[in-house]
């Protein structure tokens, strides 16, 4: 294995990649623009995150069995 990964994709190598990853090479060979399709689609946002919106969350509630004591 090379020490630095190739990183330089074209379209066609990256539908390749994400088709083989996911077992579809039988469906990229039968299909091929169909299958590019659905991986452009597939990786594109939904739609534009709004201006407020943080990428940091607030974080999850945590389990405290303490909390409830001892059953009975």
């Amino acid at each position: 294995m090379p020490e630095k990964p190739d990183t330089d994709l074209t379209g066609a190598q990256w539908v390749r990649a994400l088709a083989q990853a996911r077992g579809l090479d039988r469906a990229l060979a039968l299909f091929p623009e169909t299958v590019a399709a659905a991986v452009a689609r597939g990786t594109s946002s939904l739609s534009p995150q709004p201006a407020e919106f943080s990428a940091v969350t607030e974080l999850a509630a945590a389990f405290d069995p303490a909390k409830f004591g001892e059953p009975k």
